[in-house]
C-alpha cells in the first residue's frame, strides 16, 4: 500500500476519503474507533514514550479546566492507558496494511502521537495535513505543522528564490465567533473608531498548540497583555494598542477591557485591523502571516515558521519588545523579500486550494508530492 490515511470521523475523515477515491495511489482510510484484533503486533513502550505521547493532551486539558491535583494524577494514568491502546491498535492496522507512508491531520492529538511513535520505530514517513499558510491552500509536510514545519528559516534562502510574479490571493479567512461569545462579541463598544496610530495585537486560543508548544515565554493571553502593557508604558503616548480576542476562544477577558486606556479591545474585521495598523505584534498567530501578506511589519514573540530575521522582527524579552516598538519608524519592510517568501509558499510549499474545496489542481499537486517520496 502506498498511503494509509488515518483520521477521526468528521470533515477531515471525509476529505481523506475524497483523496482515497481520487488519487492514483494504492491507499486506504481508517478512523480512530476501537477495533478488535486477535493478535497485537506492537513493540513495548517505555515510560518516557508514554509520558511524551500524552504530554500535550494533558497540557491542553489543564489550560481548559481547573481540576484538583488528585484528579490530574488519575487523568494522567487514564491517558497513559488510552495512548497504549491506540499504539497497539494502530500497530495491528499498520502491520496488516503495510503502508509506505502514513497521512494524518495536524499531529498533536493523542491518537496521532501514538501513530507517530509507532511510525518512527517502523521507519515509515508521516505526512501532516493542515489548513494552508496562504488563503485557499492546504499544508502537506513531513516535518510537522506550524513552528515544526519544513520551511527554510533563513532570509537568504528566499532572497535567492526566483519570484515568478504570480498572483497571490490576499483575501483573508473570516472566522466566526464561538457560540459562547456570539452575542457578547456584538457589543457596540468593540466597534468604536480605531485610533489614528496603533499596533494591532491578536489574541490566540489559550489552549491552542501554538501557545502550549511553541511559546516559551508567553503561556496565556494575560501574559501577552502584560508584555503589551510594558511596551505601552515605554512608548510614544500617541501610540495605542488594539487587541482582538480570538473568535474561536470561548474565554472572555473582561478583567482586561478597561484596565489601560491606551490598550483597546476591538472586534472589527481582522483585515481592517491589520491594514490600518502601524505594525502587528503576535506570539505566533496565523494573523502574523496574514499581516505579512498585507505588507505590514510583524513583531513575533514566540516560535513561528514565518518568524524569520529580516522578514519579521523576532523578539525574546519584554525589554526588547519595548525597544522595537520605539524604533518602528526606523524599520523599513523589505517588500522584495516578502514577495519572494510568499511566492515560495504559493509555488513550492502550499497545496493549491483548500482541503474543504479540493479540485483537480489540488489532486495533481498531492500526487506529485506523494510520488516525490
Amino acid at each position: 500500500m502506498d498511503v494509509l490515511f488515518i483520521s477521526k470521523h468528521g470533515s477531515m475523515y471525509r476529505y481523506f476519503q475524497y483523496l482515497n477515491r481520487n488519487l492514483e495511489l494504492c491507499s486506504a482510510v481508517v478512523d480512530y474507533s476501537p477495533k478488535f484484533h486477535l493478535k497485537l503486533h506492537a513493540s513495548s513502550l517505555s515510560a518516557d514514550e508514554i509520558n511524551l505521547g500524552i504530554a500535550f493532551h494533558l497540557q491542553r486539558k489543564k489550560a481548559k479546566y481547573d481540576f484538583p491535583e488528585w484528579l490530574w494524577l488519575l487523568l494522567r494514568f487514564y491517558y497513559g492507558i488510552k495512548f497504549k491502546f491506540y499504539y497497539r491498535q494502530f500497530s495491528s492496522v499498520i502491520n496488516r496494511c503495510r503502508p509506505r507512508c502514513i497521512a494524518i491531520w495536524n499531529g498533536h492529538r493523542l491518537p496521532e502521537q501514538a501513530i507517530k511513535v509507532l511510525a518512527e520505530k517502523l521507519n515509515i514517513p508521516v505526512v501532516h495535513f493542515e489548513n494552508g499558510l496562504l488563503p485557499d491552500t492546504t499544508t502537506f509536510d513531513f516535518s510537522g505543522v506550524n513552528a515544526t514545519n519544513s520551511l527554510p528559516r533563513e532570509a537568504s534562502f528566499y532572497r535567492e528564490y526566483e519570484n515568478k510574479n504570480i498572483i497571490i490571493d490576499r483575501d483573508l479567512v473570516v472566522r466566526k465567533f464561538h457560540r459562547a461569545k456570539t452575542s457578547h462579541a456584538k457589543n457596540k463598544t468593540f466597534y468604536a473608531t480605531l485610533p489614528d496610530k496603533y499596533i494591532f495585537v491578536p489574541f490566540q486560543v489559550k489552549f491552542d498548540s501554538q501557545i502550549l508548544l511553541n511559546s516559551k515565554n508567553i503561556k496565556t493571553m494575560t501574559d501577552l497583555y502584560q508584555w503589551i502593557q510594558l511596551a505601552e508604558k515605554n512608548s510614544d503616548q500617541l501610540l495605542k494598542f488594539v487587541i482582538k480576542e480570538h473568535p474561536s476562544d470561548p474565554h472572555k477577558y473582561t478583567e482586561l477591557y478597561n484596565k489601560n486606556p491606551n490598550i483597546i479591545f476591538s472586534n472589527r474585521d481582522t483585515k481592517e485591523l491589520i491594514e490600518k495598523a502601524d505594525a502587528v505584534i503576535t506570539v505566533n498567530s496565523s494573523v502574523g502571516l496574514e499581516a505579512i501578506l498585507l505588507h505590514k511589519r510583524v513583531i513575533v514573540l514566540g516560535e513561528a515558521c514565518y518568524g524569520i530575521e529580516e522578514l519579521c522582527y523576532p523578539v525574546k524579552t519584554k525589554q526588547q519588545l519595548s525597544e522595537v516598538v520605539n524604533q518602528l519608524n526606523e524599520w523599513e519592510l523589505d517588500i522584495s523579500l516578502v514577495e519572494k517568501f510568499l511566492a515560495y509558499l504559493q509555488c513550492e510549499y502550499c497545496v493549491p486550494t483548500s482541503w474543504r474545496n479540493p479540485n483537480k489542481k489540488h489532486i495533481d499537486s498531492l500526487e506529485n508530492k506523494f510520488k516525490n517520496i
